[in-house]
Order: structure tokens, then sequence, then C-alpha cells
């Protein structure tokens, strides 16, 4: 501790401008840092990370996504080497971003050597018996590993190693108690420890726990202890009544989670610190079901589906499986009902492509969209969780003769890195990347598109928060906009209005005693929620609804697609973010989301 806080004495110089003073604090900060100028919060980033360090603690670099996470973590590590401190250092990140994060060591430090630590048990030999010595010294180098090879790793090979830091990234991914890569790594003999998310509170309390007590077991040992801090409950009388202490228990909650968080928590938002950052719109599109999709939709609530398909497609190839959770099959309908004809028809041959966009609302919408972004000379990153659907746009595109970059769970990494590098490429063909929600959502930098099309919304709203800033980060220089593709008047317009509603609350569902963990759930809850479901597609409409649940005219699709808007000062007014006059936030088959104040409960935490 002694030799850490070693503190040089500060003089300002106050002759230097303030670009000349930022240069002068880098170049003393982290000399090794030398292949590009850090902006100043990012410098406060790294100054943050050095006094954590200093005390002896450990901590969440949770800025928004897209503000440079990885360039802060760099720095960081580039100070302790050209400290003297070897390491050895340890960075775990998702598959996708493994080359990026090597690639970005040696292009701001070139002196720092950084390695993948992946690949078969042979390839992952070769490199322990080439670059892992069991003595540390100064050619060490920053080794950087997924998630899985982590896991296999870590009991045979990786325990050998006294590691200095361990940085994880996209640190969500230890967000529940269970998980075995947190097991894993909590068995590791490491003296600090760093995660980096941009959504560090997904869901509710117990996974926001679990990521204290991995960086700080000592302070936050019980989960049941940590819980009985928030618990703000008492007992009232009337509706009313509850209604405000509710809203004052929540506002207790609030400031209680800062005022633990502030020491170990650091998080920045775009808006207030990247004020060059072009614009970003999200504009909901909605289509309407059609008579094919209608059909199927009936069948399903009557359970006759299976009985219909049986007749209709069979061709004694085909699965002889139940269509069981009525929610994902509903879901599937909206998506392409070709997800649930396919089951039953054995056939290993889509559809012609003709066939495949009539059958389907959204696919009609996407075709349109699409049409109209190409001659406008737009790329475009077009995001699903259902990798069925990946496969079903694929053969749309490959017939329709566009060249696609994709990537999904299967998807090795070296071509990962291939494709990234690519689309990113000015000069490529490439205008469209698919990617699944979560494979190809956290972490890759895709500046080089400025559209991006969720074809599907994810329960966890924090995920499609994570996809939109594949493209909405440092580097991009063009308005961003994003379109949420939504069935009318289904399962899903319904499901995107109620998760819209519990986002304006906080971007997190805190609410409902999810303070406490769920119980596990009964028969008889699992029959509730399927009349839930029913409920959620009988439900009354409001005429409001049903004006804005249609299909959108060519001429307004038009206007929604102009970013013209996006140009220019942002305005002050928080609401709408529009320039008054111009298009309205709502109508016949397209609705603006107005932003809410993002990073909900943590946004207005800064250190």
């Amino acid at each position: 501790m002694l030799t850490r806080s070693k503190e040089t004495e500060n003089h300002e110089d106050t002759s230097l401008s303030e670009e000349e003073s930022l240069e002068k604090e880098q170049s003393e900060l982290v000399p090794l840092l030398t292949g590009g100028k850090l902006k100043s919060y990012q410098i406060k980033g790294v100054k943050w990370l050095i006094s954590l360090w200093q005390n002896g603690l450990n901590g969440i670099l949770a800025d928004q996504m897209g503000l440079g996470k990885t360039i802060q973590t760099i720095g960081f590590l580039a100070h302790l080497k050209g400290n003297g401190l070897h390491g050895p250092y340890l960075v775990v990140a998702p598959l996708s971003t493994l080359s990026n994060w090597v690639n970005e060591f040696s292009r701001f430090a070139p002196s720092v050597n950084a390695i993948i630590y992946h690949g078969d048990m042979k390839q992952r030999n070769e490199i322990r018996s080439k670059y892992m010595p069991r003595s540390i010294g100064p050619k060490f180098p920053i080794i950087v590993t997924s998630y899985e090879i982590a896991l296999s790793d870590s009991k045979k090979y990786l325990r050998h190693y006294n590691w200095k830091y361990l940085v994880v990234d996209e640190g969500h991914r230890l967000k529940n108690s269970k998980c075995k890569l947190l097991k894993e790594l909590k068995r590791l003999p490491i003296e600090n420890k760093l995660l980096l998310t941009g959504t560090p509170l997904q869901n509710n309390l117990a996974e926001l726990w679990t990521l204290l007590n991995f960086i700080l077991p000592d302070i936050f040992q019980s989960h049941d202890e940590f819980e009985s801090w928030f618990d703000l409950s008492g007992k009232t009388n009337g509706e009313a009544l509850k209604e405000e202490l509710e809203e004052k228990r929540r506002a207790q909650v609030v400031a209680k989670l800062h005022a633990i968080l502030r020491p170990f928590l650091l998080r920045r938002m775009k808006a207030d610190v990247e004020q060059m950052l072009p614009r970003k719109k999200e504009i909901i599109l909605y289509a309407t079901l059609t008579e094919h999709q209608k059909n199927f939709q009936d069948h399903l609530i009557n359970k006759t589906l299976e009985g219909y398909l049986r007749e209709k497609v069979d061709t004694g190839r085909g699965m002889k499986g139940k269509l069981n959770n009525l929610m994902i099959q509903l879901r599937k309908n909206c998506n392409h009902p070709d997800l649930l004809e396919s089951a039953f028809d054995g056939s290993w041959f889509y559809p012609p492509v003709e066939q495949i966009v009539e059958q389907c609302g959204k696919f009609r919408l996407l075709d349109k969209l699409l049409n109209r972004l190409f001659e406008l000379e737009h790329k475009v990153l077009i995001f699903s969780q259902w990798t069925k659907i990946l496969d079903i746009m694929d053969y749309y595109f490959s017939e329709r003769g566009y060249e696609v970059c994709r990537i999904d769970g299967s998807v090795k990494l070296d071509e990962r890195k291939r494709q990234i590098q690519e689309f990113n490429d000015v000069n490529s063909n490439y205008r469209i990347f698919l990617l699944s929600t979560r494979a190809g959502g956290l972490g890759i930098n895709l500046t080089a598109a400025d559209t991006c099309i969720l074809y599907d919304s994810d329960w966890n709203p924090q995920m499609d928060l994570q996809a939109m800033d594949r493209c909405h980060r440092i580097g991009q220089t063009k308005p961003v906009h994003v379109y949420r593709l939504a069935t009318a008047q289904s399962v899903e317009g319904r499901i995107l209005k109620r998760a819209f509603s519990k986002l304006k609350l906080e971007h997190v569902v805190i609410g409902k005693g999810q303070f406490h963990q769920e119980r596990m759930k009964s028969n008889a809850m699992v029959d509730v929620e399927e009349e839930d479901i029913l409920g959620l597609l009988r439900d009354e409409e409001t005429a409001e609804d049903k004006l804005i649940q249609t299909d959108i005219s060519d001429e307004d699709l038009e206007r929604v697609l102009d970013r013209s808007d996006l140009i220019g000062c942002p305005v002050d007014d928080k609401e709408n973010d529009a320039p008054v006059g111009s298009f309205p936030l709502k109508g016949p088959g397209w609705e603006v989301v107005i932003p809410t104040a993002t990073g909900g409960m943590l946004s207005t935490l800064s250190s």
C-alpha cells in the first residue's frame, strides 16, 4: 500500500491550452499509451481506476455503452506496466470482442504485449508453453480469453498463476449467483478485479448483489443482509396513501443504492460527456398480421394448430412434437409463420422468396424498409433473437443477390473478426449485418452502420439497448435510426406496450416485490400465466392503439426515414428529441420512442 500511494506533486501549468494540458497529463499518467489521445472523461476514468487500485479496492466501470471502457482499461493496465508491475493480467471477454481487445492494445499501447488465449486443446498448450512461463517478467503478455475457455481452463491451468488483475468485460455475464463461470473465477488467486459493463443493473437487486459480492466479498457477504438494507416496507391503509409511500420508498431505495455504490462504481452517460456524438432516434414500426398469420393465431388460441398443420403439410418426415409454450408459439407466428410450419413440413427447402415475404406482415415491412434504406445508401444491422429467423433472412438476401455478414453463437472467432473488419471497411460491398441479439449484441464495434433494425424485442430491455449501441458509439459520424419492428394488435404489440411502461419506471423492473428473489413458480402460476397471455390478446384496445397499430403508408415511411431533424444542435427540451414543428411523434403505423432517463436507477450516479 505504501508503494501504491506515492503521488506525484501536481503543479498546474496555467499557460497550456486545455488540449495541451490533457496531452501532458496523459503522457505523465500513461506514457506507454502512445497510439491515440484520451478524452478528458477517459483520463478521469483511468485516474479513478488508479485510485481504486491505490486503495486496494475492486470496482465496476459502468460507463454507458460506446464511451470507450476498453481504452480506459488499456490505459490503466499500461499505467501499471509502466510502473514496473508486470502482471500477470487476465481479461475475460465475449468471444466476438477478443480480436478487438488485442487490436486496441496493439493500436494504443504497442509496447504492451497482449495475446488471445483461445483455440483447441493443442493450440492452447502451445500458447502456454510459448508465451506463458510460470515466472512473470516484463515480457509476460496480457492474456485475453473468452468466457468458455476461462471456464474450462481455470481449474487445470489458470490457477497456477497469481493474477494481479482480472478484468471481466461485459461483466453482467456474472449476474446470476449460480453461474458456473462466477464460481470458477472465484477459485483463481486474484489480487484485484474490475468489471466492465454498460448495463450494470439489469432486473433486480439480487443480480446487482451477485456482482458486488464478486468484486468485494468482504463487504457484501450476505445477500439477505443486502436486501434488508432496502426493505423499506411499512403497513398502510388506503390506495392513494399506499402509492405515495411506494413512490417515497422507491426514491429512498435509489438514494440508498447510490450511497452504497458510489465508491465502487463509475458511470457516465453519453449525453453528459460525449457532446460530439451524433444523435439517435428510436422508432417503432407496426406491421399487421397477414391472413395466413391470423389463421395460425386463431388455431393457436383454440389449441388446434397441431392437427391443422399435420393435415395440411405433414409429409411423414416432420416433427411429432407438441406446441407447448403458447407465448413462444404466438411470438414465432408474429416473427414468421414458417417457424411453425417448417417443424411439421420436413422439407429441406424454403418456400419461394415471394411466399416468404407475403406470408408475414413483419417481413413485408422489412422488405419495404430495406429497399428504401439501400436506395439511400445506408448500412444496416439487423438483430433477431431467433437464429432460425436469421436463416430465413440469409436465404432471402441470397435470393435477392445481397452479400451479408452474420454473427450468431455458432460462428467461429476468426470468422467473426474477418466479418467485422470487412463490414467496417468503407469500400466493402457488405450493406447488411445479421446478428443474434445475445451473441452479436455485446461489445463489438460496427460504426460503419448508421441504421439498426430490431426484428423482435427482447424481454430484457437492456439487451436491446446493448444491440443499438453497436453502431451508436464513439466513432459514429452520422445520425443513427433504430427501427423496432412489432406486429400490430398481436401479443407482440401488447408485450411492447407493457415493456415500455416498465421502462418508463426506470429501464429496470424493480417494483412488484422484486427486491426479494423470485420464488419457484408453482403449477398454479403457470396456469395464471397462460390466462394472462390470452388476456393480453383479448385486451380491449384504445382508439389510439387502433390508429397507431396498422400498416404504415409509403408517404409516412418516407417521412419516418428522414434524418434531417437529427442534424444540428441537440434541442434542450428533453421530452421531444425532434425540433418543434417537424414530424409528429406517432401516427398510423409508427411511434417515436421518447427517450426516458437512460440508464435507469444509476443514471444520476456519477462519482
